[in-house]
């Protein structure tokens, strides 16, 4: 009976025990949350206003991105001539870009200095005139992202981040193919008036 009271007890301590574990871990943890939320707003503004020196001193040595065209782009000025690019230039398609990430849950932790996070980012894209969208268009897109982070001393820094997005429902194509019809369109509009025309010349010569 003593062996059966001392299992039970046991049993009881231990749930106890996890669940109290598991109600103060996250608290514990606040404070790396609330940086990694600086980290974020952080990354969030260097890529909206383009300043990229803003996030340099928070990036890990081997910072990688995947772009979301699938790009790699290893280290910050590989990412920051990419980016320009977008904005830059005689053939530059874009007047600028907006974006609002948002984590789907906390960062987790594989130990106490490693840790990942996924989320997803309503992107606002602004275009300059082109044959698919006028000056000034906007078009918004839902975009995924992954991210691993590192504690290095008293600093969180960005190793490495992921973007992707659905191939088969974006914005982006859609109004690609919207103009491929239209100029389809316009072509069949063409070619009709093009053979009225000849027609018309040929019954004048009869």
């Amino acid at each position: 009976m003593k062996r059966i009271a001392a299992t039970v007890w046991t049993v009881v301590l231990l749930v106890c025990s996890g669940v109290a574990f598991a109600q103060t871990a996250p608290a514990a943890r606040e404070a790396d949350h609330e940086a990694l939320r600086g980290l974020m707003r952080t990354a969030s503004e260097a890529v909206n206003t383009r300043k990229f020196d803003l996030l340099t001193p928070q990036l890990h040595a081997g910072f990688t991105v995947i772009a979301v065209d699938n790009t790699k782009l290893v280290g910050i000025e590989a990412f920051r001539s990419y980016w320009n690019k977008l904005f830059d230039g005689a053939d530059a398609p874009l007047l600028s870009v907006e974006t609002k990430p948002a984590a789907d849950e906390l960062t987790f932790f594989l130990d106490d200095n490693v840790g990942v996070v996924y989320g997803t980012s309503q992107d606002t894209y602004t275009f300059r005139k082109n044959a698919v969208f006028k000056q000034g268009e906007q078009r918004s897109m839902t975009t995924r992202w992954s991210a691993a982070v590192v504690k290095e001393g008293d600093s969180w820094k960005l190793v490495n981040v992921h973007f992707s997005a659905n191939p088969f429902d974006n914005p982006m194509l859609q109004a690609a193919a919207d103009t491929g019809k239209r100029m389809a369109v316009l072509a069949g509009v063409g070619g009709l008036l093009l053979g009225l025309l000849l027609m018309a010349l040929l019954r004048r010569r009869r």
